[in-house]
């Protein structure tokens, strides 16, 4: 197929999502239904085009009146943006599917006319700073992003709490955009050029425009110590909003480093090793804190942050090995990057879709109201399953896979590179690793036993039934995905090393082995747990035992492990990070023996909100009102203010 024929068909992508928007902003009541089948067509549309398209590189502008002003919109269609373009589609295909049963709990909470409108330019502006090849076209891309989703977040608007996360999220939203424009604009000065292409960051003069940039795309995708808005903003969301959020839109960010920085050629040995620092920390402190929460999403936002930084960790060590002359290691730690990538978008795409339904079905994500929906909803508890065993890195699911290439490039680091000290920072880096998979396992542990295994903690998870069959079929697909990933592990590793060196600028250079026999691996695990499924268990027969219960009487779902409970001996351990405290409250006569009532209350603080941000918003409350006292409503003072700043930029003007 002609290479212009595959771009032009994305850009008809692009605009079937602009004027479906536009379409609904004019109806009061909208089909969900009607517009999930859309989203299922445009995101079929997409996936075709990106597997016909091939490995050829499409470049596009416009022209009048498709310009912002003078500037035209210049888009590119090369194998990175084609496999980002792929991963985004197929998560919208399953957004898609599960739309129509979930939307229909939430009913009177959320404007149907507004959600979709906000939707369909979120999926228009994530193709469309993927597909763009300058500054400007990303920045606009970008802002209808940030602000879009800001949208979507602030859904169900008439709660206070999910004011404030929207709140919060458009703030650092903000914040994020400001440092791009900052990092954009001086790149533009040394360069003279808007286009990526151009921009050259292995230059002294480019590293603190590579900073700004940097620092950018780690608040957007909630890098340590940027990550406040993230366990805020997940939450509030519909679940179809955090799926597509946590699934790709956190991609991005990821996406820019490599299109801007990895590929304008960054070489300083300060901005990687922050890098570095920033991706190992984000890893640890992620994982730590989504052991301690007892809201499913929030747990599941926490563990996004992990996953961000072991994927920037990767990035970070793949320049480092560039810079020391090791392109193997290089190669390797690139491809785990993009690898992990794509696992992590469909990992937690599922993962967030069955927190949806759980949320729909028993009328809550608090692990304190939940238990025993295993039989209730076994469906949705096996995707969640798969989906907890790829993310915590167990063979043969395509989480470890990306792991076990993360882990490689490691491992030969310590090995080849030539430094001592980057020999012992590496083997830091595997035993921070090891630590992150242990806790990620004591987390999905905690998840799967407390929401699905024992007995049901509140009478709505007890009445709790199915998913609908849309929502089980998008549970099932990813699920499906995240099984095939991991099986066929080494084909999807040849394909990204093609990808990636087809490019326009490649980030590869060889083919990498993936050294482990996936498919071997898959098909023994499987034929021994037939064996023993067809020798011990199926002819086993079920024997009644009476639990011993302490003396308290029959078995309750008060004398079952909690999350708490589940967590505090490891945030104990972990108490110095978390200020983790406990405080019991036990009462009765024989209080010691025979208590009555215990009440347990534990409390966490977050020393980066308790300490740094708190503060520095307080300085800002207070400067703000100061330089309110500006506006006295004085036609005259406004003259002066005027007056007095065309002076200051005359002066400045004649001094420079």
């Amino acid at each position: 197929m002609n290479s212009q024929v595959v771009f032009l068909e994305s850009l008809f992508l692009l605009v079937s999502a602009a004027v479906a928007a536009f379409a609904l902003s004019h109806k009061s009541q909208v089909s969900d239904k009607a517009m999930s089948y859309l989203l299922c067509a445009i995101a079929s549309f997409a996936i075709a085009a990106s597997f016909l398209g091939g490995s050829q590189i499409v470049g596009y502008e416009t022209s009048a009146p498709l310009m912002l002003g003078v500037f035209p919109l210049t888009f590119l269609l090369d194998g990175l943006s084609r496999f980002f373009l792929l991963l985004l589609s197929a998560i919208l295909f399953a957004i898609g599917l599960f739309s129509p049963g979930y939307l229909s709990h939430l009913k009177g909470k959320i404007s149907g006319g507004q959600y979709w409108i906000a939707f369909f330019l979120l999926a228009l502006s994530m193709f469309g700073v993927v597909l763009s090849a300058d500054a400007i076209t990303f920045i606009v891309m970008w802002e209808v992003m940030s602000l879009s989703s800001a949208v979507l977040v602030a859904s169900d608007h008439t709660h206070q709490s999910v004011q404030k996360s929207a709140l919060i999220y458009l703030g650092a939203s903000r914040t994020a955009s400001g440092l791009l424009c900052g990092g954009f604009l001086w790149m533009h000065s040394l360069t003279g050029s808007w286009n990526f292409a151009s921009w050259n960051f292995a230059q002294h003069q480019a590293i603190f425009p590579a900073l700004l940039i940097l620092l950018g795309f780690c608040i957007k995708s909630g890098v340590w110590p940027f990550h406040i808005w993230l366990p805020y903003a997940y939450p509030s969301a519909p679940a179809t909003v955090t799926a597509v959020m946590s699934g790709f839109m956190s991609k991005i960010p990821i996406y820019g480093l490599i299109r801007i920085l990895i590929q304008g050629g960054l070489s300083s040995p300060e901005i990687i090793n922050l890098m570095f620092v920033l991706g190992a920390i984000s890893s640890f402190w992620g994982v730590l804190f989504a052991l301690v929460q007892n809201d499913l999403k929030r747990l599941l936002a926490y563990s996004s942050i992990e996953n961000i930084g072991l994927i920037l960790l990767s990035l970070a060590i793949s320049l480092k090995a560039r810079a020391a002359s090791l392109p193997l290691i290089a190669d390797v730690a690139m491809v785990a990057a993009i690898f992990h990538c794509l696992n992590h978008g469909a990992i937690k795409s599922l993962l967030f879709l069955a927190a949806g339904s759980v949320d729909a079905m028993a009328h809550s994500r608090d692990l304190h109201r939940l238990g025993g929906l295993a039989k209730r909803m076994p469906w949705t508890m096996a995707c969640f399953f798969i989906g907890a065993f790829s993310i915590c890195s167990i063979p043969p699911l395509n989480g470890f896979a990306s792991k076990w290439l993360l882990y490689q490039s490691l491992f030969k680091s310590t090995l080849l590179f030539g430094s001592y000290l980057d020999r012992g920072l590496f083997l830091t880096a595997i035993c921070l690793l090891s630590a992150v998979g242990a806790l990620a396992i004591a987390v999905f542990v905690k998840a799967m036993g407390v929401v699905f295994l024992g007995m049901s903690r509140s009478h709505t998870a007890e009445h709790a039934v199915e998913a609908s069959p849309g929502m089980l079929c998008a549970q099932v697909l990813l699920a499906a995905c995240c099984a095939g990933m991991g099986v066929f592990a080494p084909s999807l590793v040849s394909q990204i090393t093609k990808i990636a060196s087809s490019s326009t600028r490649p980030i590869t250079t060889a083919p990498i082995d993936f050294a482990l026999p996936i498919p071997l691996l898959a098909a023994t695990l499987f034929a021994t747990a037939l064996v023993i499924y067809l020798l011990f268990l199926q002819s086993s027969k079920v024997r009644t035992f009476k639990t011993w219960d302490c003396g308290f009487g029959p078995l309750t779902a008060k004398t079952q492990a909690s999350s708490d409970s589940f967590a505090q001996p490891l945030a104990r351990i972990f108490r110095p990070f978390l200020k983790y405290e406990t405080k019991a409250t036990i009462s009765g006569r024989d209080r010691r023996h025979f208590p009555e009532q215990i009440n347990v209350e534990v409390k966490i603080v977050s020393i980066l909100e308790s300490r740094v941000y708190l503060p520095c918003l307080a300085v800002i409350s207070y400067l703000a009102r100061g330089l309110a006292k500006l506006q006295a409503g004085s036609i005259h003072l406004y003259l002066v203010y005027v007056c007095s700043t065309l002076i200051i930029l005359l002066a400045l003007g004649t001094v420079l």
